[in-house]
């Protein structure tokens, strides 16, 4: 069964086991539905969590798990990722991606290879692409105005000093 990763859990809220979720998908509605079941991945095992209660408030994802209705039974896995399974019927827009696809890809500019993409960091003001180079870790804004073209395997961003 292949996976795709849906959010990640940022911390918890109060006793009674609820988290609070940064979504990486634009199908918080489909995806975080009362019942619906995503994957809390765990080492190499995804753990199968069925949703008892959800939220949306301002950005987040509020969710509580059914049988993890207690802060002491989540809090272990604040700062893991979440999962779905992986569905054919997910269509992307022009200019959205799949977190998942990002991880690992080279990053270049003006043809230079500058590093590769480890990570995909949500803020309020928008995503960010952590990028692993020689000089060490490097935020990228993940908008047009930084980003150039975007392949499978190559990420272009603009020649502007101090970018790295």
């Amino acid at each position: 069964m292949e996976y795709i990763k849906i959010g990640k859990i940022l911390t918890t809220k109060g006793l009674k086991g609820e988290v609070k979720v940064k979504a990486f998908t634009n199908l918080q509605d489909q995806r975080f539905q009362v019942g619906n079941i995503v994957y809390l991945e765990v080492g190499s095992q995804y753990l199968p969590l069925q949703i008892k209660q959800h939220k949306t408030i301002k950005n987040l994802e509020l969710l509580t798990f059914k049988d993890f209705e207690d802060i002491n039974k989540i809090k272990q896995y604040q700062g893991f990722d979440l999962f779905a399974v992986a569905d054919d019927e997910v269509i992307l827009e022009d200019n959205e991606y799949m977190v998942d696809d990002l991880i690992g890809v080279n990053v270049y500019q003006n043809n230079i290879l500058k590093g590769k993409v480890k990570e995909i960091i949500s803020y309020p003001q928008g995503d960010y692409l952590l990028v692993l180079s020689d000089n060490g870790e490097n935020l990228i804004p993940f908008r047009d105005e930084f980003i150039i073209g975007v392949d499978e395997d190559r990420i272009d961003v603009i020649d502007m000093e101090g970018l790295f």
